[in-house]
């Protein structure tokens, strides 16, 4: 991957807000606020580039939406998120009950002894955040 503008400022982007999942849209107009005009196709190019080199995992929401986050660090093969259906906003979960991380790691595991290479994990929890759920509390 070649160091232009553009991909040091995406770096820099989920460096500074590392639990984001970010839509194109948003990529976007982050990156013109930093300063760093881009058209539509050259960050989905961005994005893809990132997402194939490892650095970014993508996910579509409920809306159908795209959004890259950034991909679970540390060889885990297992993600999982918390989506909001009101505003689409995802957080990243902390990592489940022992019990659960050790099943999904022999799912994984009676794969990969099939044969089967690059495998991954996605558990998606849904509901409405404490924000869209309770406004008035400022969300808690």
């Amino acid at each position: 991957m070649r160091a232009t503008q553009a991909t040091r400022a995406l770096a820099l982007l989920y460096e500074a807000r590392p639990d984001a999942a970010l839509s194109e849209a948003e990529v976007e107009a982050a990156l013109a606020v930093a300063g760093v005009c881009v058209n539509r196709v050259t960050v989905y190019r961005l994005l893809d580039r990132f997402a194939a080199a490892g650095l970014l995992h993508k996910r579509v929401d409920a809306a159908r939406v795209a959004r890259y986050a950034r991909a679970p660090q540390g060889g885990d093969a297992t993600a999982a998120h918390f989506e909001c259906g009101d505003c689409h906003r995802q957080f990243r979960l902390p990592q489940g009950p022992a019990s659960v991380s050790a099943a999904l790691a022999q799912v994984l595991q009676s794969l990969a002894s099939a044969g089967h290479e690059d495998l991954a994990v996605d558990i998606a929890v849904r509901g409405r955040c404490a924000e869209c759920a309770h406004p008035s509390e400022g969300g808690a």
